[in-house]
């Protein structure tokens, strides 16, 4: 398998799979989320290299990232009580057994819990878990072994927690953001070899020339009003050596969008602490020698953003971004080292806040000339496939308990999924370039049960899907 239009299909397709991989290992969406996306932007330079499957080779990728991360510590295995970009049930259903499962899970030795999540959570076989992690398939049956009798002996062990799906970047929003990081990667490495050959020129003819990239104010200033279906209301900047920033946010609404991000002009670790009003914060690992693009940002409830950020509608809010040195970072206690700015290389911190906006609201950009038309590989083997025309009603099998969405449109729009009646997901289309956006649906899960929807395994599902405000082709995609 080679090239870009595979590599976009698969980070649409699979990559929030994989997020649920990440998220088990590291038990925090944001990082979850910088691990996914370091895993696909290094997977890319290899890509033409790959042949057949290429999840394997992602997945070895992403399970060796962890651990090297985990040997520098920055991460953090353990679980907070309380993760404020965490999604998921209401608050008032937040205590339950779940909590116990995930803590049981994390107190597992690193090794032990990758198997375990590789066996378990993945479903890949002792050889093909061997071949990922680069240990004997022994050595996978004695981990596996020691893990599951350290389970099977915590009596609060019941279920594990995972990210709520509506919750976190879909496909599309992913892809842009790896592309983001590809770019940054490819910038860097042109940024080395061309300083390489500046020191030589100098040396030869006596000048000493810079190379020119992109500032971060540009890039802060080229992050446009609205976008992605969010209105950008507040945004900042500041450099990362003074450690502590803060600036003010007034919302007019608490549906919102946080992006913090940061970049650094060394290899060192660095990890970025967004608070809200001095609440919980958000985490994210500064990329080495990389610019900002505000990526895939983090979605938080707005009963979230107002009882646990004490944010109100009109009332100004203050934001603050920390840099903490990475080397022993915890994210137990993530201002730990806060005061060690003596320890912060070069670099700079930003973020942006989107707010939700109406569709009806949303500012379109003018139509073209000529429609762009769907990827001519839009097919199905093994789901239902719909195409443009009004409201559709369907029934279909679902074993597992998990619908993936997968649509294009050739303007802006929204797609209404609904199952026996109740919305799963709204695919969405603010601009007129007929990519692909994807959801992962979990039917089983609380707050679908809260809105009436009750999910039996291996039953069959009346699925509705409803175009709204779509003026050309769609399509979508529907895999049980």
């Amino acid at each position: 398998m080679a090239g870009t239009v595979e590599f976009d299909e698969f980070v649409t397709a699979r990559s929030r799979h994989l997020l649920r991989i990440a998220y088990v290992l590291t038990g925090d969406h944001t990082l979850a989320e910088d691990l996914l996306q370091t895993a696909l932007a290094r997977s890319w330079s290899a890509w033409p290299r790959v042949h057949g499957d290429p999840e394997p080779y992602v997945r070895q990728i992403l399970t060796n990232t962890y651990n090297s991360w985990w040997r520098r510590r920055w991460h953090g295995e353990r679980a907070t009580e309380t993760l404020p970009e965490q999604t998921g049930p209401a608050p008032q259903t937040a205590v339950d057994d779940r909590d116990q499962i995930w803590r049981a899970l994390s107190r597992l030795p690193r090794q032990q819990k990758l198997v375990v999540v590789l066996r378990y959570f993945e479903d890949l076989s002792e050889a093909e878990i061997a071949r990922t992690l680069g240990i004997s398939p022994g050595s996978v049956k004695a981990h596996a072994s020691r893990a599951l009798s350290s389970l099977r002996l915590d009596p609060s062990l019941r279920a594990l927690p995972l990210p709520a799906d509506d919750d976190v970047p879909a496909g599309n929003e992913r892809l842009a953001a790896v592309r983001g990081r590809i770019t940054q990667r490819r910038r860097h490495r042109l940024t080395t070899l061309a300083a390489a050959c500046l020191v030589v020129l100098a040396a030869v003819t006596g000048y000493a020339v810079a190379p020119r990239t992109r500032s971060p104010q540009d890039a802060l200033a080229a992050v446009p009003e609205y976008r992605d279906g969010r209105h950008i209301t507040a945004r900042g900047l500041a450099p990362m050596t003074g450690g502590t920033a803060t600036f003010s946010w007034t919302p007019s609404t608490l549906d919102a969008w946080f992006y913090p991000d940061c970049a650094t002009d060394s290899e060192a670790d660095v990890m970025l602490l967004l608070a809200v009003n001095g609440r919980p914060p958000l985490m994210k690992k500064c990329e080495p020698y990389g610019g900002l693009n505000f990526g895939a940002g983090s979605h938080i409830p707005p009963e979230d953003v107002a009882s646990r950020w004490g944010v109100r509608v009109g009332e100004p809010a203050t934001i603050t971004l920390t840099a903490v040195p990475g080397k022993d970072f915890d994210a137990e206690n993530p201002y730990r080292d806060a005061a060690n700015v003596a320890d912060l290389p070069q670099g700079v911190m930003a973020f942006i806040v989107g707010e939700v906006v109406p569709f009806e609201q949303y500012p379109l950009p003018a139509p073209p000339a000529r429609l762009e038309p769907l990827p001519q590989r839009v097919e199905v083997s093994d789901g239902v496939l719909l195409r443009s025309g009004g409201a559709t009603e369907f029934t279909m099998a679902v074993g597992g308990g998990r619908l993936t969405l997968l649509g294009w449109s050739q303007t802006p729009g929204l797609l209404h999924v609904a199952v026996d009646g109740v919305r799963i997901a709204t695919l969405a289309w603010y601009d007129y370039r007929a990519t692909g956006t994807q959801y992962d649906v979990d039917l089983d899960t609380d707050s679908l049960r809260q809105r009436g929807l009750v999910f039996r395994p291996d039953s069959r599902v009346t699925v509705t899907v409803t175009p709204e405000h779509l003026g050309g082709d769609w399509a979508v995609r529907i895999r049980g």
